[in-house]
């Protein structure tokens, strides 16, 4: 059985949660969490923590179809035009200040829930689905929102993070990617904002493929386990070098 516990509740309430459940106080521990941005979840029965993220609230204004100069406007003025879909909505236009988005994603990642407050008039739970970009200045031009159910799986492309490329670098190894995101699974809450991928430890000719990734759990990802996500091998100069020692070795020696 899990119970979603805050920190607040524990320090500042004699009713909190744990003194409910009647658990020994010695079950509980808490992480520092370097972004406040987490809640804990503690598994009474495997006595574990899981961290989850919080949703991202995020405030935006119902509009009216507007123009290609309209929305010029509103750019220029520090809003973003963008919508909202999912079932029982339909599409609605809205705009959301450009500062509140890139706060809340550099906060939460791009993978998170966020609640959307719809003009006062209620909260949506919501992920992004899609950030369309000015190409040369990298701002943001339009944002689409989907409307989730918390209780449903769905499905997302999650960037990959690569790690330890230094020890490739350093000995003169070459990293080939084949894949630069993954596609996952899972219920919105559990799904990850990125996955992370440790290539300090790769040979010449090792490779990770799906198989590999541990992934969080509830998540899944339903490509091939043998899929290769990236390969590590030789540089071209190192082959060319060891091809030569191997040429100079064999040739006969002239008496």
């Amino acid at each position: 059985m899990l119970y979603c516990i805050s920190k607040e509740d524990l320090e500042n309430t004699e009713n909190s949660i744990a003194y409910n459940i009647n658990v020994k106080k010695d079950y509980f521990y808490w992480l520092e969490s370097r972004a406040q941005n987490e809640v804990q979840e503690f598994d009474i029965n495997r006595r574990r923590l899981i961290r989850m993220k919080k949703e991202g609230i995020i405030k935006v204004v119902r509009k009216s179809h507007a123009s290609s100069g309209e929305n010029m406007r509103l750019r220029k003025e520090g809003y973003l035009p963008g919508n909202i879909y999912g079932k029982g909505i339909g599409s609605i236009p809205i705009i959301i200040k450009e500062d509140d988005l890139q706060k809340n994603l550099a906060q939460f990642g791009r993978n998170s829930v966020f609640k959307l407050n719809l003009s006062g008039e209620k909260e949506i739970n919501v992920v992004i689905r899609d950030i369309q970009y000015l190409p040369v200045k990298h701002k943001h031009m339009h944002v689409e929102f989907q409307k989730i159910t918390l209780s449903e799986d769905m499905k997302t492309d999650v960037s990959i993070r690569v790690i330890g490329k230094e020890s490739i670098d350093a000995r003169s190894l070459v990293l080939l990617q084949q894949m630069d995101s993954i596609p996952l699974k899972g219920l919105p809450r559990a799904m990850p904002d990125i996955v992370e991928i440790d290539v300090s430890t790769l040979n010449a000719g090792g490779s990770i493929t799906i198989g590999d990734i541990e992934f969080p759990k509830g998540i899944i990802c339903e490509l091939d386990p043998a899929q290769v996500v990236l390969t590590v091998k030789e540089s071209h100069m190192q082959e060319n070098f060891e091809a030569g020692n191997e040429n100079v070795e064999q040739e006969p020696l002239l008496n």
